[in-house]
């Protein structure tokens, strides 16, 4: 081999390493900037104003931002409005919006985009599962169900960047609950592309991220939106969700460095995960509620006694301390502590009583119900394929099997399919859960309001506690207000359209490297203040 030839070759095989060096740096570069989280499900819908499951709500928080946002403690910030004023009244509320907003594709924010996401979130047409939280608007509830014309919703365009949006009585609750209902949509692309408008070729949003990829039950991948107005403090480049209701297959994953953060995992693996992935390991209270959900519709559900029966006979205690394991609390009412403040809560009028005498009292009402071991109840109960959650069902079952010879059926599905069963009234008995809108009793209570048509699974009907409700958003004296929904909670403990099971705690393992991440009872954690070390 001549001397030009070796020069040749060596040239070659500098410039494949320097190839193959620089594809090496770029991969580590671009994974540095990569935050893999796991998320509970696979999303609904990534139409904000067509889903209020958690598990699309953490990606549409990274795409949209609302007139309000959060901060990293998730407390309430300035969002796309760089201020407001209330009226003393605490009904009017004017929100100035920022001059440097833009969509993803360049089109300026304007108070009319909100103007439109309002109205198209509360037009009958949409059928938006979340427009009755916004019912404290002027007309909101009269438009919603068809009455009136979408013309007549108090949200008014006040000049380009500044919106008015009047309420029927003060809600201190507002700022908060408006973080996330509702985010602004961009008309221009809806009204080109209907309901394909969410597919990564046509979406626009107005968030520090953009969706990039949608493959179904395995990853949607989000990438930084230089048009966000702050997009110079977000440190990421991309944020990939990935599904993981298998919660063993996640922590897998997790320690095999395929997920940066997993939102919970086997209650069998919380010793190990103590004493080996201690600096990993966040647990907080959250505001969380675990539920059974009674469909009241149907026989024999539509007799509280017989509702009554099977709740009292849950131990409760039991599921918390042997199968969660977590710090989980016993939930005998509705209201998780850190939605109280001074709310003081109604619980089950069997919360102190030996358990042996919960069974028998359940044996009586279920007697006067007609029920016995001639003539058992027999029903099907309906949950999401999740492992704790199967362990739990499994147990609730075992006790009324054994206590009061009821015959039970047992059918999971996925998280979206039980979704849409129970918002149709399509069950018997089912378990479910609900995370606060806002840190206020009334977000829970809203569960049971017989206009809230997309969350009240048990689909309830009381005119006494819509009554309560009605008078309690109408009430702006804060004692005043906790005592009135007090008295309503007292109508669903004794009644028990849905019984509480459990006060959720959130169980995070988190990289070490990954920064940025408050422990807070919402559990919400936004991508824009991530960053990877």
């Amino acid at each position: 081999m001549n001397n030009s030839h070796l020069k040749l070759s060596f040239l070659c095989f500098i410039i494949f390493n320097l190839i193959i060096y620089n594809t090496l740096f770029v991969s580590i570069s671009l994974a540095d900037s990569i935050f893999r989280r796991g998320n509970i499900g696979e999303p609904d819908s990534l139409d904000p104003h067509l889903t209020t499951s958690g598990y699309s709500g953490n990606i549409l928080s990274d795409m949209f931002m609302g007139l309000t946002s959060l901060d990293a403690d998730a407390n309430v910030i300035p969002g796309l409005a760089e201020s407001w004023s209330i009226s003393a009244s605490g009904k009017r509320y004017i929100f100035n919006i920022r001059e440097d907003v833009y969509w993803s594709d360049g089109t300026p924010v304007t108070s009319e985009d909100f103007v439109y996401s309002f109205k198209r979130m509360l037009d009958p047409e949409t059928a938006s599962p979340g427009a009755p939280m916004l019912y404290m608007i002027e007309n909101a509830k009269d438009i919603n169900s068809g009455s009136i014309p979408i013309d007549r919703l108090s949200v008014k365009s006040r000049g380009e960047k500044t919106l008015e949006i009047n309420l029927i009585s003060p809600t201190p609750y507002f700022l908060e609950l408006i973080v996330h209902r509702c985010y602004p949509a961009p008309k221009w692309v809806i009204e080109e592309f209907g309901k394909s408008w969410t597919r990564p070729e046509n979406i626009v949003v107005n968030g520090p991220f953009i969706l990039n990829e949608w493959l179904p039950n395995n990853y949607i991948k989000l990438l930084k939106n230089n048009k966000f107005y702050d997009s110079h403090s977000v440190s990421l480049d991309s944020i990939v969700y990935y599904p993981t209701e298998n919660l063993l297959t996640a922590f897998n994953r997790y320690r095999a460095n395929d997920l940066d953060m997993i939102v919970s995992f086997p209650p069998s693996k919380f010793d190990w995960i103590k004493k080996n992935l201690k600096k990993d390991l966040r647990i907080v209270q959250s505001l969380g509620l675990e539920y059974i959900a009674f469909n009241t519709t149907v026989f024999p559900f539509d007799d509280s006694r017989v509702r009554q029966a099977l709740s009292m006979s849950i131990d409760r205690e039991m599921i918390t301390s042997r199968i969660m394991k977590g710090g989980e609390k016993p939930a005998y009412s509705l209201i998780p502590d850190g939605a109280r403040n001074s709310y003081k809560p109604s619980f089950a009028v069997y919360k102190d009583k030996n358990f042996v005498n919960r069974i028998e009292t359940a044996r009586k009402l279920l007697e006067s119900a007609g029920f016995n071991s001639d003539n058992p109840l027999s029903f099907e109960f309906r949950y999401n394929s999740h492992e704790v959650v199967r362990r739990v069902v499994a147990s609730v079952v075992a006790r009324w099997r054994q206590n009061l010879g009821v015959e039970v059926e047992l059918l999971n599905s996925d998280l979206n399919v039980l979704n849409a069963d129970l918002r149709n009234g399509d069950y018997e008995v089912a378990r479910y859960q609900w995370f606060a809108e806002y840190r206020d009793p009334s977000t829970f209570l809203y569960l049971l309001q017989s206009d809230s048509i997309g969350d009240n699974h048990s689909k309830y009907i009381n005119p006494n506690f819509d009554n309560l409700m009605l008078e309690a958003y109408q009430t702006k004296d804060t004692d005043l207000r906790m005592q009135i929904m007090q008295k309503a909670e007292r109508i669903i403990m004794d009644e028990a359209p849905i019984t509480p099971l459990n006060f959720y705690v959130s169980k995070r393992l988190i990289k070490p490297n990954i920064k940025g991440i408050r422990d807070n009872v919402r559990g919400i954690n936004l991508g824009r203040y991530i960053s990877i070390e």
